[in-house]
């Protein structure tokens, strides 16, 4: 039997495969692996120019106002009140949701119309006569997170729980931050002062 002879190396040094990956230059001229880095182009006019774009593509137009349902399998774009009790007793973790019985379904009812209430006297919703839920099986245009973190917060008062110290602030941000972006995007926040004309006369 031959003895294969010991494998012998002219070079160890390897050349890297080619990629689709993309590249850059540096300010050296090397090329670096990954893409420029877009925050070396922002600048004050950049973000001038990106801020009015982004708004004259929203402007009259519908898309800033669509929100996701939770429960897009169920219905879209807004769940039921039901499976929006599910979600929330779900999270809530004290019970299996499916042994509530009809009694404990319809005070979810009020703690929703509790959550309509909110939102009548918030200064950001803009539908002030919106109905209250009657039964478990209807729809709200109001979006998903919303009612799902008003149950949380309702339920957690209902039961005294010490849960509330995170359901009540959770909330508060959740109706804040959604409406205001629905009401004015996601753009630079600007103040106009509202001066009073006085008359001298």
């Amino acid at each position: 039997m031959a003895i294969a002879a010991p494998l012998t190396y002219t070079s160890t040094k390897g050349t890297a495969p080619a990629v689709d990956e993309p590249t850059h230059e540096d300010d050296n001229a090397v090329t670096r692996p990954g893409a420029v880095d877009l925050r070396t182009n922002v600048d004050a006019e950049s973000v001038e120019t990106i801020d009015k774009a982004w708004r004259d593509d929203i402007e009259d137009d519908d898309k800033r106002n669509r929100y996701s349902s939770n429960n897009p399998h169920i219905a879209e774009p807004y769940s039921t009140l039901e499976a929006l009790v599910m979600q929330a007793l779900r999270r809530y973790g004290d019970m299996h949701p499916g042994t509530v019985d009809g009694e404990v379904m319809m005070m979810f009812v009020d703690f929703a119309n509790l959550t309509i209430e909110d939102l009548r006297a918030h200064p950001y919703w803009e539908n002030p006569e919106i109905d209250y839920y009657v039964h478990m099986q209807e729809t709200r245009e109001i979006p998903d997170p919303i009612m799902i973190a008003g149950l949380l917060y309702q339920y957690s008062i209902q039961q005294q729980s010490n849960k509330i110290e995170a359901y009540g602030p959770m909330y508060f941000k959740t109706i804040n931050r959604i409406l205001y972006n629905r009401k004015y995007g996601s753009g630079q926040i600007e103040i106009r002062p509202w001066d009073r004309e006085v008359s001298t006369t």
